[in-house]
């Protein structure tokens, strides 16, 4: 199981509630090999529990108390919001300032990267520096999800996803390779992107995403894979696959059953053969940097449309 990595903490914030100090979790953090997720490409980690239920309300609170025009629909109906700036047709992020609730109490921001340069240093091993700059929040009501896609080349390859108020299961795509193909191959059932890349058609992996979790994807699974939500309101996970349902009755099984950290899950799995979750309204936040800054921010492209001195 998991190593806890937050510490019963007296600190009391500005607001009157009870904070944990991201200095000296840090100094608490196990490695953070301890948190990969194994036999996927390198690499995820999945950790449970980053934040404290009252820190998980006071998030949800404070995103709902958000301005209305800050939130945005797509066309499935979903709603989004950017903070941080928004990213131009070019890649570049026109930048605006991140609001208190991330960048004060409850330190999320300080204390995703302090987790990450201090849980990654090991001898002989560069630290994980994510610098974020832009939170892309993501709601997802029951029964919606999204489908399978990048976040695109403009972004440093390692982000970091906070799930906030219900689970959900993160499904982990590949490319087919047609010099090299790599399978499962099923061209009947497969999808093609926009570019022409064919899409396996069977997830790579499969991740249950608990309230409150941390997942962080690097490297090649960042860059050359695919991740998408399937758009259902229940989940069924499973021990090992049945041929005796059919459909998403047959449930999918999870790559990261040995970091859950949850006990209910993992008896029902054990007893059972299966768990079943209904799905919440769920609130994702997305930690990451966008490789393009455009200097002096809105209004310093502002100022020099118009000719003004700075």
């Amino acid at each position: 199981m998991p190593i806890p990595i937050q510490q019963d903490d007296d600190t009391q914030t500005k607001d009157g509630s009870r904070g944990i100090d991201a200095t000296q979790i840090a100094e608490s953090f196990p490695a953070l090999e301890h948190f990969r997720v194994q036999n996927i490409p390198p690499a995820a980690y999945y950790i449970p529990d980053f934040i404290s239920p009252e820190e998980e309300e006071y998030l949800l609170r404070k995103i709902e108390e958000s301005p209305q025009p800050k939130w945005k629909k797509v066309g499935t109906g979903r709603r989004l919001q950017y903070w941080g700036g928004t990213m131009s047709k070019n890649g570049i992020l026109l930048p605006e300032a991140l609001p208190d609730f991330l960048t004060s109490f409850p330190n999320i921001i300080e204390r995703i990267e302090s987790f990450l340069r201090v849980a990654s240093s090991a001898k002989g091993k560069e630290k994980m520096e994510l610098g974020m700059n832009q939170v892309l929040v993501n709601e997802y009501l029951p029964g919606q999800g999204i489908s399978p896609h990048e976040d695109g080349p403009a972004f440093h390859p390692l982000v970091a996803t906070l799930s906030l108020g219900s689970h959900t299961v993160l499904d982990l795509h590949h490319y087919i390779n047609p010099t090299s193909p790599s399978p499962p191959m099923i061209p009947s059932n497969s999808s093609t992107t926009p570019e022409g890349k064919t899409i396996a058609a069977i997830p790579l992996a499969h991740l249950l995403l608990m309230p409150r979790s941390l997942l962080v994807l690097s490297s090649s699974l960042y860059t050359s894979h695919l991740h998408s939500i399937s758009s259902t309101a229940k989940d069924i996970i499973v021990r090992a696959p049945s041929s005796n349902a059919e459909g998403e009755d047959r449930g999918v099984m999870i790559s990261n059953t040995e970091l859950l950290g949850d006990p209910d899950i993992v008896d029902a799995l054990t007893r059972d053969g299966r768990w079943v979750g209904e799905r919440t309204k769920r609130i994702s936040l997305t930690f990451r940097r966008a490789e393009k800054v455009l200097k002096g921010g809105l209004s310093g492209a502002l100022g020099k449309s118009l000719g003004l001195k700075r």
